[in-house]
């Protein structure tokens, strides 16, 4: 009888720790996390950690894409600090470089607008192939519009709903250039 009794205790104990792996392999493949932590740790899609929130946008903020102090040491403002793949690392106080032919930046704007555009400074812009073509920019996959030349650039993106991501793609073939600042604005 007691045999049984430690037969059927090594069974339940066997069976609570098969539930409770399966358990801990189901919340390591489905974490619950946030957007920025998702994008960051798991995805690898951020190459800087924003922090906690910091993807989200308000219309009209100017970002600008240089360190967080500036070349005399001040501490500066509205530094981008959602940039993905295509980025350059190095310190830079006069804007990003790109280094791949697809770079980009993510947003998630606090409310919906049906009227947004993008506005982006380009510094400088070398087209090294003549017949390359303009850079490319796609906004979730559709494109709004190409830059040909450095300084600002409007682009109407239309429609955006509030609390989801929004990706913008800057696609270049064998271009570089250096991206200053950027926002999104309500027209």
């Amino acid at each position: 009888m007691r045999k049984n009794i430690a037969g059927v205790l090594l069974y339940m104990v066997c069976v609570v720790l098969v539930v409770f792996y399966i358990t801990v392999l189901w919340w390591g493949k489905n974490p619950k996390v946030g957007t920025e932590y998702r994008m960051y740790y798991l995805t690898h899609e951020l190459t800087d950690w924003p922090g906690y929130g910091k993807l989200s946008y308000s219309y009209g903020t100017t970002e600008y894409c240089t360190e967080h102090k500036d070349r005399n040491g001040n501490e500066l403002s509205n530094v981008c600090s959602r940039k993905g793949q295509g980025w350059q690392k190095s310190k830079r106080y006069d804007g990003t470089k790109n280094t791949a032919n697809d770079s980009y930046l993510y947003y998630i704007p606090q409310k919906s607008s049906d009227s947004v555009k993008l506005v982006c400074d380009i510094t400088e812009y070398n087209n090294a192939d003549y017949d390359a073509e303009d850079i490319k920019v796609y906004v979730n996959d559709m494109l709004i519009g190409s830059i040909d030349k450095a300084g600002k650039t409007e682009l109407k993106i239309g429609h955006v709903d509030g609390g989801e991501l929004l990706t913008v793609k800057f696609k270049s073939d064998n271009m570089t250039y250096i991206l200053y600042s950027i926002s999104l604005d309500e027209e």
